[in-house]
């Protein structure tokens, strides 16, 4: 099966040197600098002959300490972006920089190479840009690189322990544009959810959806109102009513589950629709059930229990599924409710099954 090869959208140089010039509209605190970081910038491969040749390529950035002075340090990992000639490119390195956490105004480079492949002389090089707020009211940051304007990059929160399967993923074409600037690290809405499955079904095969006509009342202004009505037509997603869609709830693990097993249905049976579902038996055979199964709702234990066995997702423990938030506390907490990161880690896990979903 083929890969979809994505670049990031990073915009125009317009936009960018707009947010350079901006200023924040609050202070920011050491917690906004802090944790891990992922995105793309456009950097250069040197030949031993010929022209310098721009070479798009991925960062792992991982800021560990940052002080009040705005003062921080941390470690890097650079891959290439697939499709390029340059794919065993990559190298680690540490890292310092300082912030302005007035401003936003964001500075680093880094200072020890760690390690890379053998086949190619590596040079770090500064990043200077900002930290705002992105258009989907996440930290961004955003700028240029080695001091030349034209070499933009960008940089949006995701937690440590997904940072290799985003890359993958983002290589694979998993990942709508409405989240390429958002913290992945955050809730998955129903809408953004419509949208990672529709790009799965669309990465497995190899087609582009049809959009069509919706009955819901409440996506007209929603980002992602074409990958609904996608989703919709597949039969991968469906209303909470006849007329409503409600596209900013946050979706929970049950949810997430169903919702992707209807995407693989739809790629590995040529007859299955949303009204026949019943008919496609998932085999879950061997697998014990979760201590909270009562609390996993009928429709989704056929896919809960599937995609268990498959090893595409597992409980929050050793006996716990987490379906849905029960009480309260478990809603406050985000107990059941799936990640943005979560739901394309789980994407990628079913696309790297490929043609053995048929």
């Amino acid at each position: 099966m083929k890969k979809i090869g994505k670049l990031l959208r990073i915009g125009g140089m317009a936009a960018v040197l707009a947010a350079l010039l901006c200023v924040s509209a609050g202070a920011f605190s050491t917690s906004d600098v802090e944790g891990s970081w992922y995105g793309q910038y456009t950097g250069y491969y040197d030949p031993t002959s010929g022209p310098t040749v721009n070479v798009e390529r991925y960062i792992d950035l991982t800021i560990d300490t940052c002080d009040s002075s705005g003062d921080f340090s941390g470690s890097a990992k650079v891959t290439t972006v697939e499709g390029q000639g340059y794919d065993s490119q990559w190298f680690n390195y540490d890292f310092e920089g300082t912030v302005n956490l007035d401003t936003g105004a964001f500075y680093f480079k880094g200072n020890r190479i760690t390690g890379g492949s053998s086949s190619t002389t590596w040079r770090t090089v500064p990043f200077d840009g900002t930290l705002r707020i992105g258009s989907t009211g996440d930290l961004t940051i955003s700028g240029y690189v080695d001091d030349d304007t034209s070499r933009l990059f960008r940089l949006n929160r995701i937690s440590g322990w997904v940072r290799d399967e985003i890359t993958e993923a983002n290589i694979a074409g998993l990942i709508p544009d409405t989240l390429q600037e958002a913290d992945l690290s955050k809730r998955i809405t129903r809408a953004e959810f419509a949208a990672v499955s529709v790009k799965l079904y669309e990465a497995l095969s190899g087609t582009t959806a049809s959009a069509g006509s919706t009955p819901f009342t409440d996506i007209a202004s929603d980002p992602n109102k074409t990958d609904i009505a996608k989703a919709y037509q597949l039969g991968i997603a469906v209303g909470v009513s006849d007329t409503e869609f409600e596209p900013d709830v946050s979706i929970n693990r049950e949810q997430l589950v169903t919702m992707l097993t209807r995407a693989v249905k739809k790629y590995s049976f040529d007859g299955w629709t949303i009204e026949n579902d019943d008919e496609y038996y998932l085999d879950t055979s061997g697998v014990p059930k979760f201590a909270d199964d009562a609390y996993i709702s009928d429709f989704a234990k056929p896919s809960v229990y599937y995609m268990t066995k498959m090893n595409i997702i597992a409980g929050v423990d050793s006996t716990h599924f987490a379906p849905q938030n029960i009480t309260p506390a478990q809603e406050a907490q985000g107990y059941a409710t799936a990640t943005r990161e979560q739901a394309i880690a789980l994407s990628l896990r079913i696309f790297k099954l490929g043609d053995a979903w048929k």
